[in-house]
């Protein structure tokens, strides 16, 4: 039986490509309002009804005092969204160097609004939201002491700023002219060849956590973990050892871990 083909979701075609580029920056930053009016304008919570579910009370959703109109959980939920969003808008627009069509555009950028969707509507479910368990102190701290939420929005800002750190520390050196035709493999891909990914994970898993509970944030974790381990990280070292050869090996030999330090 023939070994099976490894797909790359993205290109290593290094060139400029604004239409792609331009309109991936501008569905991004649409997801920012569609969340939003998700939750605000009660969107969410009718689909969920159409749906044949039971979505939080408007007491646990909406608070006229606030200035978003929202309680401090729904804000919580909001700014996960922004902060997605922007992550990847400021990666796209200074960091990468990679082609990216209009295709690819639409695709990965509705790939995230997918789940960013997903993550609202369960933080509106009942069954799924932690709404219920956040103090009446209409307080954004008591909200971010409930554990789940706690931990949810840690594990998000850890791997948003190791994600987003680690791919500008490789940039830097990429545009140093000594390390030209060299590969990258000190500060935080000194820990994982491919830290970025595993802290994709990361910050995905905590999304999940935060709006959706520990179900659906372990079965996001198992799903991001098994699609990179099974074939963003085997798609790229194939990649990386056929452009830079030894000295991509050398890497390899010295960093022990692929995609999360102490875990793989």
């Amino acid at each position: 039986m023939a070994p099976k083909e490894l797909r790359d979701n993205v290109s290593r075609v290094k060139k400029s490509s604004p239409v792609g580029k331009g309109l991936f920056v501008c569905l991004r930053m649409a997801d920012v309002l569609w969340q939003h009016n998700l939750l605000y304008r009660g969107w969410g919570t009718r689909l969920i009804e159409k749906l044949g579910g039971h979505p939080v009370h408007s007491s646990q959703l909406l608070y006229p005092a606030a200035i978003s109109g929202l309680q401090p959980y729904y804000v919580v939920v909001n700014f996960l969204a922004l902060g997605s969003s922007l992550k990847q808008v400021v990666h796209i627009v200074f960091v990468s160097e990679q082609a990216m069509d209009v295709g690819s555009g639409i695709a990965v950028a509705c790939f995230n609004t997918v789940f960013n969707t997903v993550n609202t509507l369960l933080s509106l479910w009942t069954l799924t939201s932690s709404a219920a368990s956040v103090p009446k102190s209409n307080s954004l701290l008591d909200t971010l002491s409930v554990p789940l939420i706690a931990v949810g929005v840690g594990a998000y800002s850890l791997g948003l700023l190791v994600e987003a750190i680690s791919e500008f520390q490789r940039k830097t050196f990429k545009q140093d002219p000594k390390n030209q035709g060299k590969p990258y493999g000190g500060g935080l891909f000194s820990l994982a060849t491919n830290i970025n990914y595993g802290a994709y994970t990361i910050w995905r898993t905590g999304y999940a956590l935060t709006c959706g509970g520990l179900a659906f944030g372990a079965m996001t974790f198992a799903f991001f973990f098994h699609d990179f381990a099974s074939r963003g990280v085997p798609v790229l070292d194939q990649y990386m050892s056929e452009r830079y050869g030894g000295a991509y090996r050398e890497i390899k030999n010295r960093v022990r871990y692929s995609l999360i330090p102490g875990i793989y």
